[in-house]
Formats: C-alpha cells, structure tokens, sequence
C-alpha cells in the first residue's frame, strides 16, 4: 500500500511538472521534424531525385547533333535522369555561376564534320566546377567520359568495317550497310539498361531512405528527450531518498515508482505528436508504404522502456546539471553518429559499425527498423533487455548510496 501511495505522489508531482516538460519536448519534437524534412527535400539528400541541368553551347538546330540532343530528350532512359538547355555562352557561364546548371558544353562549328570524316581534332569543351564538387558534380564527369567512349567506339566500328569491306569485299552496298550497323548501334545503345536488373536495396534492410531517417529521427528525439525533461529530476528533493527509506521504502521501491512515472510520461510526449503526424500525413503517406499506427506505437514501447531507463540513470549517477546535461547532449550525438543516426552504418569500416550496432542507439534503431518491415529482431530485444537491467540496478545502486551516505 505504502509503494502505491508514493507511485501516486510521484504522478502528481509529473503532472504538474509536465506543464514545463511537454512544450519543451514538442518545441524538439518540431525542430527535429523540420530538420529532417529540409534534409529529404531540400537538402542534399534530396539531389539524387532531381534532373540535372546542362548547358549546351552552340549551333545544334539542324544537324545530327541535335537530332541526337533530341533522341536522348525523347527516347533514351537518360532523360529521367538530365536536361540539356540550348544556351548562349555567356547565358551559361551566368546560370553556371549562379548554380542553376551542372555543367555545361561548348560545341565547335567544326565538331561535326570532324567527327563524320573521323578526323576528331575537334574537342567538345566540358565545363564543370572544382574542388568540392558533389554527387551530381561527380555523376556528370562519369557521364561525360562514358559518352566520349561511346561515340569513340561506335565510330571506330564503323570505320573499320567501311575500310574491310573497301579492302576485301564489295563496296555497292557500302552506304547501306553503314546505316544499318548505326541503326543497330543506336538500338544497342537504347536497350543498354535492358542488360541488368535494377533493384533499390536501400539503407538498411530494404528501407528507404525517408523511411530509415523517419527512424532515425524518431529516435533521436526519444534519446533527447531526457535533456527537455530536466526538470523531472532537478527539481526532487534530495532528502526524500531518506524519509522514504525510514518510512519503510527502499532504494529499489523508490526508483522503480519513479521510473515508472517517468516512463508514462515519456511515452506520452512521443506518442502525442507521433499522432499527431499519423492523422496529419494520412498515416505517414509521405513513407511511401503502409505503416499502421498502432504498429508504430507498439513497436517503440520497448524502445522507450530501454530509453528512458538509460535516463534515469544517468540522473541517479551525474547529479550536477551541467554536466549532466553536456553528458546526455554529447553522448547521444556521439553514439547516434556511430550507430548510423546521421549516415547509415554501412558507411563506416565493419568494426565501428559493430561498435554502433550495439550501443543503445543501434539496438533501438535495429528494433524499429526492423518493426517498419514487420521484421522482429531477436537480438535487438535481447540487448535491450539487458541494457534496462543495467541500467535500473545501476541507478539503485547510486541512489542506495546516496541514501547511506546521507544517512552518515
């Protein structure tokens, strides 16, 4: 009776401290949100699904070059993928300034007929930027070098075939063979992407990208709730470990009751705008898969019993708050980035990425992960098990202490 009756107090005592905690708490909730939307769709995580702009400087209407300009505009695969603009030289070297265009080329007059009679002494000039170039800079030099290799090749086919069948066969049909053999290339050269299959693995198992850093920022919120719920902690009465310990309450008694209240709270500041959000997006459409609420919710339950145990003990065990509060900060950032909070796992060397798998923050996010994908992980709920065992016998074991040396 007497641990229902101090469960009780503690729950009144939250609830009028959560008039402080969950403005705060939904003020980070908001900032996370608005960082990780920015990331997805303005940010460089969103430049891999925006066309890429080149400048095309020169006489094009009216030849084969631009036919050709055309063809890739209107038939080949690359046309999902960029945008030659028809410029002048100075309007290029504005937009290129100014970030509007990748890149751009300049055509010679001559270009053509050098490339027709295979004198190639004529160079197509490419212009991009240096140093720090970014994806779409490195995507676009790719891009140039295979195309010079292709149009290389498949002239110096046909120019081999034109000087065997001038040296060793009959020349009648010369000009018809050629147009065939360009026909064929073209042909081949379309139906390249036809030679493998594509397939999007994503992040982290099969995740997309939106959907693996909807993980993570869910969970960066949770393991930073503990900062905005400083007042939870700070503002207990140190002597009441003590009094509660003569009136029959143990070290154990008093943290679990207080953890637990700490845990409805918690689950209460992240369940409400995770709600919010579902009934807003229209059950988080912007995932681009199904996702059920209540999935959702029941899949961070025990995420969030392993959280916010690491909480409490760090409170229990850092009593002076700006260290405390540096600590959580650091920590979280730290263990967040190594676990592939900020990039993936998969990019970092096999022993760092262990390292993060199985730290707090990779346990929890390769349980909710694997919930997104109706993948329950075994070793993930394990680990977190043990993690809020650890942490709950360490943090009566500083409030144990804590008691006996007031006590003292």
């Amino acid at each position: 009776m007497r641990y229902l009756k101090y469960f009780s107090v503690q729950l009144k005592r939250t609830l009028r401290l959560a008039v402080g905690v969950f403005p705060t708490a939904m003020l980070l909730f908001a900032c996370l949100g608005a960082a990780a939307w920015f990331l997805l769709n303005q940010g460089p995580l969103a430049e891999r699904q925006q066309k890429y702009q080149i400048g095309v400087v020169g006489k094009i209407d009216d030849t084969y070059l631009g036919f050709g300009i055309y063809a890739i505009q209107t038939l080949d695969v690359s046309r999902f993928m960029v945008d030659f603009i028809p410029m002048t030289e100075e309007e290029a070297r504005q937009a290129f300034r100014n970030d509007k265009i990748a890149a751009y080329i300049k055509v010679p007059e001559d270009f053509l007929d050098s490339l027709i009679y295979g004198r190639n002494d004529v160079p197509i000039s490419y212009v991009a930027s240096e140093g720090q170039k970014g994806i779409g800079g490195y995507l676009m030099e790719e891009l140039a070098v295979v195309v010079s290799k292709l149009v290389t090749s498949a002239q110096g086919s046909i120019y081999s075939f034109q000087d065997v069948i001038r040296d060793y066969g009959d020349a009648s049909q010369l000009g018809e063979w050629t147009d065939e053999i360009n026909l064929q290339l073209i042909e081949n050269v379309l139906a390249r992407t036809k030679l493998a299959e594509l397939t999007e693995l994503g992040l982290s198992k099969g995740l997309l990208m939106r959907q693996y850093y909807f993980c993570a920022v869910v969970l960066l919120y949770c393991f930073l709730f503990g900062i905005s719920s400083a007042s939870f902690f700070l503002k207990r009465n140190e002597d009441l470990g003590k009094w509660m310990k003569m009136r029959g309450i143990g070290a154990a008694a008093q943290v679990l009751c207080e953890y637990g209240v700490y845990l409805f709270m918690m689950m209460a500041c992240v369940f409400l705008p995770l709600i919010g959000v579902g009934i807003a997006t229209k059950s988080f459409a912007f995932l681009k898969t199904k996702v059920y609420m209540d999935e959702i919710l029941k899949a961070l339950v025990p995420i969030l019993i392993m959280i916010s145990a690491m909480h409490f003990m760090i409170y229990e065990t850092v009593r002076n708050p700006v260290a405390n509060l540096l600590l959580q900060f650091l920590g979280v950032i730290g263990m967040g980035y190594v676990s592939g909070y900020i990039y993936p796992a998969s990019f970092f060397p096999k022993g760092i990425a262990f390292v993060g798998s199985v730290l707090p923050t990779g346990v929890a996010l390769e349980g909710f992960s694997g919930a997104m994908l109706d993948e329950r992980s075994g070793m993930a709920f394990g680990l977190g098990c043990l993690y809020v065992t650890a942490f709950l016998v360490l943090a009566v074991l500083m409030r144990k202490r804590m008691i006996e040396r007031d006590n003292g």
